[in-house]
């Protein structure tokens, strides 16, 4: 097994924030310069060394950002404080790490998805809003592609099941759809030609320089 035992830079792969080298291979190592500077996503992890990086710590923490606790050997680790926390101790075997950082990549996705309850209360991020049946079922229909394009036919399939209501009757329900999830904070967009996608507005996000 390979081991981690050092923290060298910061970037992005496979979904997820790394910075880690492996132990006695420089196989992984690139050019800072290469990496450059790049925006981090709220569902994206970050690792953060222990004890050096105290402060940094503390900031995700009460930001709400997923983060991977890595602690120096003969250290005390941090106690986690939510499920968006996890540590390992340096050296750590590169197979565990990449497996806690996919585990606290999916809890943080988890937490960026809206939740639709079967009395049609459509909740995100702590904010509710109730729905209207028809309301209901166009976002259902919608959460299920959360952040693609569904297609007007599939969209009015879903919604009128068998039924072929007047031709301007999913453009209405959509514009009223659309001020409704805005409450909660979600976006209905109209993809010219293809259909229409919700999502959640990015964040501004935090630029990250990458360090050695």
């Amino acid at each position: 097994m390979h081991a981690v035992n050092s923290l060298v830079l910061v970037g992005r792969s496979a979904g997820f924030i790394f910075c880690l080298l492996r132990s006695g291979s420089l196989s992984h190592r690139r050019n800072i310069g290469e990496i450059g500077a790049f925006y981090l996503r709220p569902m994206d992890v970050r690792l953060v060394r222990w004890p050096a990086a105290r402060e940094q710590l503390q900031s995700l923490r009460a930001e709400g950002m997923p983060r991977l606790v890595v602690v120096d050997a003969d250290v005390v680790p941090p106690e986690p404080t939510d499920e968006l926390e996890d540590w390992v101790r340096l050296p750590a075997d590169q197979a565990d790490v990449r497996i806690r950082v996919d585990t606290l990549a999916r809890r943080a996705e988890a937490r960026h998805r809206p939740a639709l309850s079967s009395e049609g209360v459509l909740r995100f991020q702590g904010e509710a809003v109730p729905l209207s049946p028809v309301e209901a079922r166009v976002v259902e229909a919608l959460m299920k592609r959360f952040g693609a394009v569904v297609s007007r036919r599939d969209l009015t399939e879903a919604v009128w099941p068998g039924e072929a209501p007047l031709r301007n009757a999913l453009d209405v329900h959509i514009s009223r759809v659309r001020r409704r999830v805005a409450e909660v904070g979600l976006h209905i967009r109209t993809v010219r030609g293809r259909g229409y996608l919700m999502d959640a507005p990015s964040d501004s996000g935090q630029q990250l320089a990458a360090n050695g």
